[in-house]
């Protein structure tokens, strides 16, 4: 099991490889939701932090490229919509997993509250 954003920072190449036979990756969709949410303009980034964000993204987008295609392999991606899945692993990946997954719709999670922190 891995979330989303933790895969992105710790990402090898041959993680993906030599991992267990079903792996889920969850919140997959998480920073492209976060990005998308209402709530009105945020405050930039640094270039420094824009920077990391972009090579966790692109390294998360990578490691599920790879999952996907192997042979021999299952897989659960928990994803909020499929805009959101194109948007944080591109279209031939997003078409790719698709094509081949059943897809569930679930009822969202509760978000939390400042109560049950």
């Amino acid at each position: 099991m891995h979330q989303a954003h933790g895969l992105g920072r710790t990402y090898q190449p041959d993680m993906v490889e030599n991992t267990i036979p079903v792996t889920v990756v969850d919140d997959l969709t998480l920073s492209v939701d976060l990005a998308r949410e209402a709530g009105g303009p945020r405050l930039a980034d640094t270039v420094e932090v824009q920077a990391m964000m972009a090579l966790g993204a692109g390294a998360l987008a990578e490691a599920v490229d790879r999952l996907t295609a192997l042979p021999s392999r299952s897989w659960i991606l928990i994803a909020s919509c499929v805009e959101h899945l194109v948007e944080t692993v591109g279209q031939e990946t997003a078409d790719r997993i698709l094509s081949v997954a059943e897809q569930a719709e679930l009822p969202p999670r509760p978000r939390p509250t400042l109560s049950s922190w």
